[in-house]
């Protein structure tokens, strides 16, 4: 009671003040159907009417007149009730709107007759007006206000229309995007709750749909403080989009005002063809008013509005009004004398036809809704017995049932079929989809190419566009895809062999080649090979799966086969000199370089041959077992052996030069047990990593990026340094005194022959342990090894005993000096 006695006193105030000087288009009746119509657009600067409007707005508001007389006219209908009308200016204004719904409250008329209120067009407008005319429990009934805040029946239970809500128009938008395959988009809205409701209502079924937003703008009405630099600002954002990305698609929820200046500023900016712009119904209804003078900048623009056919009959009928003056229409004449709507011939006004598109027929079901409404009541609650007048107040005294009526109308319209509303008052989803096309002649038009339905669960979308095959009226900056569909999305598809990462956004991803060693799963590169559970696999040609890897060796047959011969080979060797060494064992060459200890060096050789032997062949666990010994104990026979025979050599001479008394521990027994002593250490040192890690057979996969396993024996880095310290050691050893013996007489030449050894093994070690420690590939470690102990074995076989033996073969005994002092020959020792 507190907000009616508030709406009154408003009401009052403001009639008392502009009733008198309102212009209103009426007739009477015994039930009055309010219109609030848009015949004027609203002032920017004023706010209040300005300029004339387009023809479609004249015809909406004679659209009103003509339903109650054709209702009038049909006898099924109402039983002789007339229906009158009352017809107001809004200028698609709030503030407009407001004032003049207070003319249909029943306490300022002084009468209830009003059954209805028809219209306004703008959302904003119905929330205003239905707010208002609710107080009083009018129902309103709008063709053009589409806001899904109207659809809360809490609010505005006295709210119906015979035009679909914004979710289904927004649902058609999503359509069409999945039909183009369009998942990058902008959205750019007004700032009323028409914009702000189908933002939410897109941002919603756009993530159902994986469709992407790249931004979303709110766009403030002119007049208000910002306009201007939002508009910029949007523009700008959108080149940047633009230049940045495969972007080229932005839907426009605006209202008609709004997006004529986005257009115009557009204009100025250079976009020209750059965007395919999908508008609303707030500037789709309009034709091309919208984007007069920017018709190069608009097309190729879709537009979803809601369906409505013509009247025919009514456009006859409009017709003979537009040359009558006899038409009670008061904005009549201003329409008549607009040069851009009327064509003056003489003294009469030829009126420019509106081929586009005409609501009339929505205004038309909307009058009819009314009707049918009151109609159903009237049979309900009215006897035969009853007087009009009787009849007539019962109908309007109970308003909340009459809404009731009018929300279960349900008929066939002659001119957009079904008619029936929901239970908040919303029409069923249909839209037509156009499109501004450019003709051979320069002519800009919106066709229609498609139509949207919404039947319960039932959607659908047809379409039959052309527009792409002319790449030059469509969207010329884009990138087309197969079928020559301008793209529009965050990022193209990642080629088939490739990953794709996702980014903040769904639609937007980069792509990247896996590795050689990985496979492609749910778009993330997943290794085959996996260390912790000895897993070595390799992808197979899809990338999709990783398929498993039998034991293959790095190197070819030849690489394999050439220092397995050499080892064999070098064994034969070993064992031809050894038998030749062992029958010359009497000879004076050999017994005055300590044949004990070349015995020693003769088997270190043999082991040698036969460790190359060992690192030629694949991995077993008894190879395995005899590379953690034999090696070690090769090289201790091979270097220990020399080393003390050098020793020996250094003493015997450098004790001779001082007395003839024999140097201690030079003795054959002596020099052996000490080699094999010594030869024990590294031996030890085999054995303890033997108990500490035990050897077996491991498949390895050297490097995660090739398609290769190998088998190898286990072997700890500790180990090899170790071992590698001790032969670095004892070849040391020997090279220090086979230094110091250098000035040993010239016709005794053994340490000679020793230092080139000893020099050119530790040459083969020091150029062989880097390559081995940074081999990625146990087939190349065991390689290096087994070409390493074949080189450091034939020199040792070569310079050691193949001199020797060459000497005993091609020079006279009688000529082989072996023991000399400073001053000249002494008794062999």
């Amino acid at each position: 009671m507190a907000l009616k006695f508030l709406s009154l006193f408003a009401a009052f105030l403001v009639l008392s003040k502009c009733y008198g000087s309102v212009k209103v288009y009426k007739k009477s009746g015994d039930f009055i159907v309010g219109g609030l119509a848009a015949f004027h657009l609203n002032s920017a600067e004023t706010g209040d009417c300005g300029s004339i409007h387009t023809l479609g707005a004249l015809r909406r508001g004679e659209a009103m007149a003509y339903a109650t007389s054709k209702i009038n006219n049909d006898p099924s209908i109402l039983n002789g009730y007339t229906l009158g009308y009352e017809i107001y200016d809004v200028c698609g204004s709030q503030e407009q709107t407001l004032k003049h719904a207070l003319f249909f409250l029943p306490p300022l008329r002084g009468d209830d007759d009003v059954l209805g209120v028809v219209g306004p067009e703008r959302s904003s407008s119905s929330i205003q007006a239905t707010s208002v005319l609710g107080l009083y429990n009018i129902s309103l009934v709008s063709y053009l206000s589409t806001s899904d805040e109207l659809s809360n029946s809490d609010r505005f239970p006295y709210f119906l229309r015979t035009v679909p809500p914004d979710k289904f128009q927004v649902s058609a938008i999503i359509d069409i995007l999945v039909n183009f395959n369009w998942t990058y988009v902008a959205f750019i809205y007004s700032d009323d709750s028409y914009g702000r409701n189908a933002e939410a209502a897109f941002q919603a079924q756009a993530e159902d749909n994986n469709i992407c937003v790249a931004f979303s703008d709110k766009l403030v009405f002119p007049g208000r403080m910002g306009y201007h630099s939002s508009l910029q600002g949007t523009i700008r954002r959108l080149n940047d989009l633009k230049e940045t990305s495969l972007f080229s698609v932005a839907i426009l929820f605006l209202q008609l005002e709004v997006v004529r200046d986005f257009f115009g500023l557009a204009r100025e900016e250079g976009i020209d063809r750059d965007f395919i712009w999908i508008g609303s119904d707030g500037w789709g209804l309009f034709d091309l008013e919208p984007v007069n003078g920017s018709e190069s900048t608009a097309v190729g623009a879709f537009t979803v509005i809601p369906t409505a056919a013509r009247h025919q009959q009514f456009e006859d009928y409009f017709k003979t009004i537009l040359t009558s003056s006899s038409n009670d229409n008061p904005w009549l004449p201003e329409f008549s004398t607009n040069p851009s709507i009327c064509e003056m011939n003489r003294t009469r006004c030829t009126f420019h036809d509106d081929p586009g598109l005409s609501f009339a027929s929505l205004v038309i079901d909307s009058v009819e809704v009314l009707a049918r409404g009151l109609d159903a009541m009237r049979k309900e609650k009215c006897t035969e017995s009853m007087n009009m007048s009787t009849c007539r107040s019962l109908l309007l005294s109970n308003r909340r049932l009459l809404r009731d009526h009018f929300l279960n109308v349900t008929y066939n319209s002659s001119s957009n079929g079904l008619v029936k509303f929901t239970a908040d008052g919303d029409a069923m989803g249909r839209y037509q989809i156009r499109y501004l096309n450019q003709d051979e002649n320069d002519i800009y038009n919106f066709d229609e190419v498609g139509t949207w339905t919404e039947t319960g669960n039932d959607q659908g979308l047809e379409l039959d566009v052309d527009w792409y095959l002319n790449k030059e009226v469509s969207s010329r900056g884009s990138t087309y895809s197969e079928n020559n569909v301008p793209k529009s999305v965050c990022s193209d598809p990642c080629e088939p062999l490739q990953a794709q990462s996702d980014t903040i956004l769904d639609c937007c991803w980069t792509c990247s080649v896996c590795m050689d060693n990985e496979i492609i799963v749910d778009n993330e590169c997943v290794s085959c090979f996996i260390e912790e559970n000895r897993t070595y696999m390799w992808p197979d040609e899809t990338l999709r799966y990783c398929r498993q890897l039998d034991y293959v060796q790095l190197l070819d047959e030849v690489a394999k086969l050439v220092p397995l011969l050499l080892a064999i080979l070098g064994l034969v060797a070993s064992t031809i000199i050894a038998y030749l060494y062992i029958k010359h064992r009497n000879k004076k060459l050999i017994k005055a370089s300590s044949r004990e200890l070349g015995y020693i060096v003769l088997v270190g050789v043999f082991l040698l041959y036969l460790s190359a032997i060992l690192y030629s062949t694949p991995p077993v666990n008894t190879t395995c077992y005899l590379r953690r010994i034999v090696p070690h104990i090769a090289t201790s026979f091979i270097y220990v052996s020399l080393a003390t025979m050098t020793i020996r050599l250094y003493r015997i001479f450098r004790s001779g030069k001082k007395t003839t008394k024999r140097p201690k521990f030079i003795s054959p027994v002596t020099q052996v047990m000490i080699t094999l002593v010594l030869s024990l250490l590294p031996l030890s040192w085999g054995i303890l990593w033997i108990l500490v890690e035990p050897p077996n057979v491991s498949i390895i996969k050297p490097t995660a990026q090739r398609q290769v396993i190998e088998m190898m024996c286990t072997m700890s880095v500790p180990h090899k340094i170790g071992q590698l310290c001790w032969d670095l050691f004892v070849v040391s050893i020997c090279c220090v005194f086979a230094v110091l013996a250098r000035k040993l007489p010239a016709n005794y030449n053994q340490t000679r022959f020793i230092g080139f050894c000893v020099f050119s093994t530790l040459v083969v070690l020091i150029a062989f342990a880097p390559a081995f420690f940074t081999s990625q590939l146990a087939n190349l470690q065991d390689l290096y090894t087994a070409i390493g102990a074949i080189i450091q074995s034939t020199v040792v076989l070569v310079l050691i005993f193949g001199v020797k033996l060459c000497a005993i073969y091609t020079v006279k005994e009688g000529n082989q000096h072996v023991l000399t002092t400073v001053s000249g020959t002494v008794t062999q020792m």
